[in-house]
């Protein structure tokens, strides 16, 4: 068995049907949906990755599974302050000292202003990530928040033709839960801590 497989019999015992009338595929298909929303609405410290890549043009291509910016520098230099796209290409923009160092965003592209850089210029950014797609073995989405992630799977069911009485329970549930760890999340980002930090490993690249 697989941790995909377990959470489709699940999903399916919550509902009270069986695999003959919704197959695994069709279960799965809920369970990349929940992940979908969840990833464009969820903002919490297991979304945070970090990573490097180097500048051409003074741009570079962002990682394929960023979903929302966090924090941008370069790498042994200072923060870069992100800027409205119509700002940073306007010349007659008055730059704060704060703002000399920045960056804007096009798509999926980084682009980087306001100072002397070149190509092969390294940047690190720090951002949140696509929750990873539940495979063999279970994501931090199945482990650490089970009952989120099940809530809002069983909210996606209730929209599969399944006339089931929770499903508007199972929306405001899964709402409340979002709200509750992007909250305490927001509140961590601002109280700081004073446990040791654990080792990062070696950064990925991107670009």
């Amino acid at each position: 068995m697989t941790a995909l497989s377990d959470q489709c019999n699940l999903l399916r015992d919550w509902l009270g049907i069986g695999e003959e009338v919704y197959p695994d595929s069709v279960v799965t298909s809920w369970i990349r949906m929940a992940e979908e929303i969840l990833s464009k609405d969820l903002r919490c410290k297991d979304m945070v990755q970090i990573d490097t890549g180097l500048l051409v043009d003074q741009r570079c291509l962002l990682p394929s599974d960023w979903r929302a910016m966090d924090f941008v520098r370069l790498v042994d230099g200072r923060p870069l302050r992100y800027i409205p796209r119509d700002d940073f290409y306007n010349p007659a923009f008055e730059y704060t000292d704060d703002q000399k160092n920045c960056y804007t965003l096009a798509g999926n592209y980084l682009i980087v202003g306001g100072i002397n850089v070149t190509s092969g210029t390294s940047v690190e950014i720090t951002y949140y990530q696509d929750i990873p797609p539940l495979g063999d073995e279970p994501s931090w989405l199945s482990t650490k928040y089970p009952t989120l992630f099940t809530i809002r799977t069983l909210h996606i069911a209730s929209m599969y033709s399944i006339e089931d009485q929770r499903n508007a329970l199972w929306k405001e549930q899964a709402d409340e839960l979002v709200a509750s760890v992007n909250s305490e999340h927001a509140l961590s980002k601002a109280s700081g801590s004073r446990l040791t930090r654990r080792h990062l490993g070696s950064r990925r690249g991107f670009g």
